[in-house]
């Protein structure tokens, strides 16, 4: 199973890999079953859904499309459900047939990083504070950066270091209600994840 990722960085990158391989095994599908293929947008936010526009010219000049194509760009405040609005426009204009779920992180990735302390405490040996919910510029990113350096770690990258391991290990449920992004991510990709199980596979059930 090939999924592929547009991303806007590392920090999406390092938590949303994670957290599809982690869904992705509820279903079924063992990790060595799966092959991520990662593309970044450049250029900052501002850049991403255009070069979205080039990403699916690009695809569909090629001989198939991904069995699943994780889209993610953080809200930035303007919200999930405008964001995801204008992704799928996108992706309708460009006749794009394939199984998509959007990751939209809002106001930024870090929100989600933190919003199940426990796994962070784990890790940082701090009780982490995920600030309640403000449109603030970099108020997620600063926080998740304090929790590493008052554990006396400098993050180099800002925390999206420790990504993989936060994210095979939050509790779904709970950031689910925090974050209705985060939520409707995970119903989305299940959802693909079924339909590409359904369709492509549907002796699934004797795969493991």
């Amino acid at each position: 199973m090939t999924i592929c990722y547009f991303l806007e960085d590392i920090a999406h990158e390092r938590f949303l890999k994670a957290l599809v391989a982690r869904l992705a095994e509820e279903q079924g599908l063992s990790p060595d079953r799966l092959i991520h293929d990662v593309r970044n947008a450049s250029g900052g936010r501002g850049k991403v859904l255009e070069e979205f526009r080039q990403f699916l010219d690009d695809l569909s000049r090629q001989s198939g499309t991904p069995d699943v194509l994780v889209f993610a760009v953080d809200g930035d405040c303007v919200g999930y459900r405008q964001r995801r609005e204008a992704i799928l426009r996108i992706a309708n204009q460009k006749e794009y047939k394939g199984l998509m779920a959007c990751a939209v992180p809002n106001p930024h990735i870090e929100r989600w990083y933190l919003a199940d302390p426990e796994p962070l405490q784990r890790i940082a040996g701090i009780q982490p504070v995920c600030p309640r919910y403000k449109c603030q510029r970099d108020l997620y990113k600063q926080a998740l950066r304090d929790v590493f350096l008052k554990a006396g770690v400098t993050p180099l990258l800002g925390g999206a270091e420790y990504g993989e391991d936060i994210a095979r290990e939050i509790d779904i449920y709970k950031v689910g209600r925090i974050d209705t992004g985060f939520k409707h991510f995970v119903e989305d990709l299940r959802t693909a994840f079924s339909s590409y199980l359904s369709f492509a596979h549907p002796d699934h059930r004797t795969m493991e």
